[in-house]
């Protein structure tokens, strides 16, 4: 075999090795508080040896940050292929906030692991929070928003989100729950249309 398809094939092994790391740390992360879960944890979920773990992350927390990238550009690359030809902030805004409510619905793992590190994972929380920050600044630039303080408005739409995450996952919620936490948001942004908005159809978003 030629050294460079040697290499190539250990490449593409180590990659595997990394995802599956990253897979099982999903599972374990879906399963437990954060603050909870441990390497040995991860390393059993996998079934690979500590060693294998160490040759890829150094800590909890690295692995943890590699779940919420992975997490979150994903899920950010889709909503910004959906929304990018949209001029209006307020309605970007809201596609991203139902998209994230509706994925919630749609797989329950998905969302339990956003909302177990969403506080605590910075690739996942600095990702989102640029994205509501650019609708924010738009929306304020063209008087869409009515906006005292921007941090306050940032920390409203996060939270209000993260806790709307939550009770969807607990079961507490009607189908139409993403497009009425939507609408409150908008109208607490002084969005005068925000029903109209936050009820607009919402083309699904599509995972392979």
């Amino acid at each position: 075999m030629k050294p460079s398809r040697r290499a190539s094939i250990g490449l593409e092994k180590r990659e595997r090795t990394r995802l599956n790391l990253i897979e099982a740390a999903y599972r374990v992360f879906a399963r437990k508080e954060a603050d909870a879960v441990t390497i040995d944890d991860i390393i059993a979920e996998a079934s690979v040896a500590r060693g294998t773990f160490y040759n890829y992350f150094q800590t909890r927390e690295d692995v943890l940050k590699a779940v919420a990238a992975s997490l979150s550009d994903q899920m950010n690359q889709k909503i910004w292929a959906q929304s990018v030809a949209i001029a209006d902030p307020a309605e970007r805004m809201a596609i991203a906030i139902r998209q994230f409510l509706h994925q919630s619905i749609q797989d329950s793992t998905w969302g339990w692991v956003i909302v177990r590190i969403g506080l605590v994972a910075a690739p996942l929380s600095e990702t989102i929070e640029r994205g509501v920050m650019t609708d924010l600044e738009a929306g304020i630039r063209l008087n869409r928003f009515q906006v005292d303080s921007l941090q306050a408005a940032i920390d409203l739409i996060l939270g209000t989100g993260l806790m709307a995450m939550r009770s969807i996952l607990e079961g507490r919620t009607e189908p139409d729950y993403p497009e009425q936490i939507a609408k409150i948001i908008l109208k607490t942004l002084g969005v005068a249309d925000a029903h109209a908005i936050a009820f607009k159809f919402l083309e699904p978003l599509v995972f392979e």
